[in-house]
This record gives structure tokens, C-alpha cells and sequence, in this order.
């Protein structure tokens, strides 16, 4: 089947991402500091970057900072989290090192919005305030072909390569997956991964795996702020039932936005606009002030470019 005009804008998209990144794997990523605003936290899907949320940024109010919370296990070797809780845990700390007190406003798209939504639970149960709870076409369960096992390996790492621009050419009697992987990164330059020494692009697959893992194994609690549910119309389930996979988890009030694309087109300029608006609306409205949100410290604390990833 050949690539709609959908995709292969999101294909540019993807490749202008990974350049305005510049392959910073700081676990708080400043996707646009600065802003007078509450900061919006946007959680790591299921690589572990929040590099795909740099098409986002443009569509937010200017007045709001924007920070991307990444996966351990990327830019150092170290024990990656064995469960939910812990990611949670971890990420929550990473939040409050960048805005001390709350009310605190997350997003989550695909995986990482069972993040965000776990995040979310582990705010609350430390007395804090979650003023907006934002997910973007994510599941309380993850599907059964995406898988953390050996023998669907193939398939997560097929999704490595065509988020960063390569075609996915792997398949299920591949006996080693990692090491063709690793081949046709280096076979294509220019894409971002074939500048990742071997161990960082293993500790990629390593982490995503993990990921998948850990979100297989959790069963979400209950969260009492409000909900902002954005759904790919073009992605089945419907939104009726995407909604109901997550009212036992909501105590709190659900709301829900239906764009018409597919999962994996959420942020192109279209749809993202108008998920951008809908952010802003929520973050200027009747919540408490923030308290101001503090410089991340790290290396990576001026804005990260986006203009080329919305032409």
C-alpha cells in the first residue's frame, strides 16, 4: 500500500523532530521554556522521548512553558523502572523538580498517556492538585500485538524505525532483530539513530521494551482531577468505547475532543491545532495560579527550534 499525503508528512515531520531535538535524553526536556503561565508536562510515550510533542508546542498558548519528561536509560546505563508505580514515581519527581507546587497539568499520547495518567494518581496521593489530566488516544490497556516478548521484538523495533524516518523492514522469522536493526541504521545515515553509538541505539530498544512491559503489567487507580480525552477518529475503537475503557479510573469529570485522523497523525498541524487550543483553553482556565516554573538543570535549557516542524 502505497503512503497517504498523511503519512509522508508525518514522515517530514518526524525527521525535522529528531533534528530540532538535537538528541538530547535529559530526563526533563525544555520543549519551550519561558512563559508566565502553568507549565504543561508532556509524558515519553513508548520510546521514552518526548521529541514527537515538538509539533505540539506551536498550537499552545506562548505564555505557557512546555516540558518533555524522558525515559531513564537512555543517555547513561542504568536500572530501569520494574514497575508502573516506579515510572510514576520517578517521573513525578521530575515534574516537581521543575514546578514545586501544584496545580499540576500533564499530558500523555499513546503510552504515555497511561504515564501521565499514573503520574497524575501518584500527584494526588502525595496531597497535590492535578488541574488537567490530557490524554491523547491512549488505552487503559495496551494492545495484544505490541508486545515486550522476544517474539514480538521485530515489531516494536520496526516502530523505532519508522518514528525515526527509516522504512520498517523487519519481519517475524528475523533471527536477530536487534542486529538488523543496528544494520539498517547504519546503512542509512542522516536520520538520527545511525549517529548513536551501538549501545545507546540498544539502550533505546531496551528501554521500549520496558516500557511495553511495565504498561502490560499495570492496572490503573483513580484519579479525581478532570480528564481531557483526545481521540483519532480514524483509529478504532470508537471514541464511546475508548471513553468507557477509562470512566472506572475517573472519578473526576471527562471530557472529550474527536479528531479526524489516525493514532499516529495527532500532531500534525491539523489536529494539533486544534488539541493545542483545547490545552490552552483548560490551562487559562478557573484553576489556581501555578507557582512559576523553575529552570530545569540541564544542558539543554533554551528552546528547542519547531519552526520546521510545522511547514
Amino acid at each position: 500500500m502505497l503512503p497517504s499525503a498523511e503519512d509522508l508528512i508525518w514522515a517530514r515531520q518526524r525527521r525535522a523532530a529528531v533534528r530540532a531535538a538535537g538528541g538530547v535524553l535529559d530526563l526533563v526536556l525544555p520543549l519551550r521554556a519561558g512563559g508566565s503561565g502553568p507549565p504543561l508536562f508532556c509524558m515519553f510515550p513508548v520510546m521514552g522521548l518526548s521529541w514527537c510533542y515538538l509539533g505540539l508546542v506551536p498550537h499552545i498558548g506562548a505564555e505557557h512553558p512546555v516540558f518533555g519528561v524522558q525515559s531513564r536509560g537512555l543517555r547513561r546505563p542504568e536500572p530501569l523502572p520494574a514497575s508502573m508505580a516506579e515510572m510514576a514515581r520517578d517521573a513525578a519527581d521530575q515534574v516537581r523538580s521543575v514546578q514545586a507546587a501544584g496545580p499540576y497539568h500533564l499530558l500523555g499520547w499513546s503510552l504515555g498517556g497511561n504515564l501521565a495518567f499514573a503520574v497524575a494518581q501518584e500527584l494526588e496521593r502525595r496531597g497535590h492538585e492535578v488541574g488537567l489530566l490530557a490524554i491523547m488516544d491512549a488505552s487503559p490497556a495496551v494492545a495484544d500485538d505490541m508486545s515486550a516478548d522476544d517474539a514480538g521484538a521485530w515489531l516494536l523495533y520496526n516502530f523505532i524505525l519508522a518514528e525515526f524516518g527509516y522504512e520498517p523492514a523487519l519481519t517475524a522469522d528475523e533471527p536477530d532483530p536487534a542486529g538488523r536493526l543496528l544494520a539498517l541504521v547504519r546503512r542509512r545515515p542522516g536520520l538520527g539513530l545511525d549517529e548513536w553509538p551501538d549501545r545507546r541505539v540498544l539502550a533505546l530498544l531496551r528501554v521500549t521494551r520496558n516500557n511495553v512491559a511495565v504498561t502490560r503489567a499495570h492496572r490503573p487507580g483513580r484519579v479525581h482531577g478532570p480528564l481531557l480525552f483526545f481521540s483519532a477518529a480514524r483509529t478504532a475503537p470508537g471514541l464511546a468505547e475508548k471513553l468507557a475503557g477509562w470512566r472506572p479510573f475517573a472519578a473526576g469529570p471527562v471530557d472529550a475532543v474527536e479528531l479526524d485522523c489516525r493514532h499516529q497523525h495527532l500532531v500534525l498541524p491539523g489536529p494539533a491545532s486544534r488539541i493545542g487550543a483545547s490545552l490552552t483553553g483548560r490551562l487559562a482556565g478557573p484553576a489556581a495560579p501555578a507557582a512559576a516554573a523553575r529552570p530545569p538543570n540541564i544542558a539543554a535549557s533554551a528552546n528547542l527550534s519547531t519552526s520546521a516542524i510545522v511547514s
